[in-house]
């Protein structure tokens, strides 16, 4: 049987050497969901921050804390369609900060930076081939 094959930009990432991720960065039902979790994650943060502000009570603060670690990792692990954060970030709570943000941030912003790249790259390769391939069967 003839096997026609054809590139679907689906693309394999290493993230930090620990784990990897598939995704087409062009893929918008994979944008959309990565910026839902970005919203989602938002929100989670600034209930985080807002509660830190507050002199309240440290057990509670450390516990809801996990709660919303462990949301926040469920909401990364589906987005990616695999268990990354675990391999990603260990035991680590992601509100921990590197770089000035924090740690499910610097994720999902090394992400966006790829989608948008990648979007550029192919936006710039649209145009011309297609041109060649309608010129080439256009009717005379």
């Amino acid at each position: 049987m003839p096997d026609i094959r054809f590139d679907t930009g689906l693309v394999t990432y290493e993230l930090n050497g620990v784990c990897s991720v598939s995704f087409n960065p062009t893929d918008s039902h994979f944008v959309e969901k990565l910026m839902a979790a970005v919203d989602s994650l938002d929100a989670l943060q600034e209930e985080h921050n807002a509660q830190m502000e507050q002199d309240g009570d440290t057990a509670g603060l450390f516990r809801q804390a996990r709660e919303r670690d462990q949301s926040m990792r469920a909401m990364l692990d589906d987005t990616f369609g695999t268990p990354v954060c675990e391999a990603l970030f260990g035991s680590m709570n992601l509100y921990a900060m590197a770089d000035g943000l924090p740690v499910w941030c610097n994720l999902v912003l090394a992400v966006m930076d790829e989608v948008n790249a990648a979007t550029a790259r192919e936006m710039k390769r649209t145009d011309p081939r297609l041109a060649k391939y309608t010129a080439k069967y256009k009717r005379k």
